[in-house]
């Protein structure tokens, strides 16, 4: 990942063979990165995405294979157990031009995938709340 501060935040490119979400949250605990808006496009190969069911309280999930363009990449920082954690979610289509879309667990650069990051350095914190079978944010 190569990596440029800007004005309101950072400028990051990801390479082939990258996972997305490992390398965000190791880029974000290495600069700090505690809270912020996530906004990307670039190509995927390997992906799991998922949707959440409310009454089951888990995901199901869907693993993609082959080559499939990004055409939105969108989410936000917050810590969570004193961590970074990169929340995500992702419209990938292949060469069928369908679109499919959920909550990004993973999904491996094939090409290259390039995200802003706008953050001014606030924390924003999760709750852990396995018994909901997510952590909402923690805005108090």
């Amino acid at each position: 990942m190569q990596a440029k501060r800007m004005a309101y935040g950072w400028t990051l490119r990801l390479e082939a063979g990258e996972e997305i979400v490992s390398a965000l949250a190791a880029w974000a605990a290495r600069e700090g990165v505690r809270s912020g808006l996530i906004s990307g496009i670039g190509a995927v190969g390997e992906t799991e995405l998922g949707f959440f069911e409310r009454a089951s309280r888990t995901y199901v999930r869907r693993h993609f294979r082959g080559e499939h363009e990004i055409g939105a990449l969108n989410g936000n920082f917050s810590e969570l157990e004193g961590k970074p954690f990169p929340h995500l979610h992702m419209i990938l289509a292949g060469d069928d031009f369908v679109a499919y879309t959920g909550h990004c667990f993973r999904g491996v650069v094939t090409v290259t995938c390039e995200i802003q990051v706008v953050t001014d350095g606030s924390v924003v914190t999760r709750l852990a709340r396995p018994d909901l079978g997510y952590n909402p944010l923690a805005l108090e």
